[in-house]
């Protein structure tokens, strides 16, 4: 039953930059290309007569869903999501620019922390307004187009582009020094996070027994998944959980799974499909131990794909049935992508929408996402094999 990845959808096309009042800043833009008039780029490329036009762009937040398909002969298993991209707007944003995540970038910046060089207060100068486009803000200009890693784009939006964290966090949300507080540090084992729930009995649960009724809580011993319209669901307590502000547990979908193998990770401070993702930069440091449940064949083998209640349900959603609801937010990505705005914007949005899981574990875990997690969009970690603590 698993099946592939849904047709890419185009993010909203760039907005193009020159504007009357940009020409004096114009004279780096890409290989010093002529401004006879408001010139734009095609994907940061010039086309045919030195003019372009910022369009497409950005990393689809489509995912797909994968049955956790038959094992030894057994029945299907249910289904899982993979929410690839999964941010507004498609997730968008360019590829690492303004620098990397330890710092070094046109203002010489530090993504670690700080301010930039020379002593410069780390804060988002936002560009002079574009009357193509009223609404841009810092946010925008660096996940909607790829501007922070132009020469013009230097001076402004240095939080946004990652050239440095203010103290307090990006956007005032509180980012955590967790290098001290007794973590082994997790290096090699590259990957990145997504994130899915679809209700569905998870494909390890054939082998450990671990499905639960309708309820979420209460074990069945019914052993057809709700995605085939059986009794079997996905158990609440699958929903991730704070263990302190720098460390959590949570169950996760991987390619080849290896079921009840347990993994750390720790957040590299990047987002894989936007490098410049603010709630990516907030969670650097903190650290995962997540427990194999579940798996699919659309997963590749750098990718964890969470276990997070309102993360997507994906094309076999059993969710709408044991909750009652159609409306949890987009089919893969889940609620954050269909929340807009800015950073604490989407954190209001999906607490909100939150509220449409029923009061429990399962609301926990999506309230974990935004409070713990900072809805990070598919960030990047480091990880290892471990024990399981629980």
């Amino acid at each position: 039953m698993e099946k592939p990845y849904p047709p890419s959808t185009s993010p909203r096309a760039r907005r193009s930059f020159v504007s009357v009042g940009f020409a004096a800043l114009a004279v780096n833009f890409v290989s010093a290309v002529a401004c006879t008039s408001s010139p734009t780029f095609t994907d940061g490329v010039p086309n045919a007569g030195g003019a372009a036009t910022l369009t497409g762009g950005g990393v689809n937040a489509g995912g797909a869903t994968s049955g956790g398909g038959p094992a030894n002969g057994g029945a299907s298993t249910g289904g899982k999501l993979t929410s690839v991209g999964g941010g507004a707007n498609g997730g968008g944003g360019a590829s690492n620019i303004g620098g990397n995540s330890s710092g070094g970038s046109a203002n010489g910046g530090s993504a670690s922390g700080g301010a930039p060089a020379g002593g410069a207060p780390c804060v988002n100068v936002e560009p002079p307004p574009d009357p193509e486009w009223p609404d841009a803000d810092c946010e925008r200009w660096a996940t909607e187009t790829e501007s922070c890693g132009e020469d013009w784009f230097a001076n402004y939006c240095d939080v946004s582009c990652g050239r440095c964290v203010p103290e307090g966090g990006v956007g005032g949300s509180g980012a955590i020094d967790c290098s001290n507080e007794g973590l082994p540090d997790v290096t090699g084992g590259n990957g990145f996070a997504t994130r899915y729930w679809d209700c569905c009995q998870p494909h390890c649960s054939q082998f450990n027994g671990h499905r639960c009724s309708q309820d979420g809580v209460s074990n069945t011993g019914d052993t057809n998944s709700s995605c085939n319209g059986g009794g079997s669901f996905a158990c609440y307590d699958e929903a991730p959980y704070a263990i302190s502000d720098c460390l959590s547990y949570g169950h996760f979908a991987k390619a080849n799974p290896n079921c009840g193998g347990c993994y750390r990770i720790q957040f590299t401070g990047t987002g894989e499909h936007n490098q410049n993702d603010p709630g990516s930069k907030l969670i650097k440091g903190k650290q995962m131990i997540v427990k194999v449940t579940n798996t699919g064949s659309d997963v590749g083998g750098n990718q964890f794909d969470l276990m997070i209640p309102g993360g997507g349900v994906g094309q076999f959603n059993a969710c709408s049935r044991q909750w009652g609801t159609s409306d949890l937010g987009a089919q893969y990505g889940g609620f954050l992508s269909e929340c807009t705005g800015s950073h604490s914007a989407k954190k209001d949005c999906v607490r909100q929408e939150c509220m449409k899981i029923p009061a429990g574990t399962a609301r926990d875990g999506c309230l974990w996402f935004v409070d713990w997690f900072q809805v990070a969009d598919n960030p990047q970690f480091t990880s290892t094999q471990t024990d399981c603590p629980f």
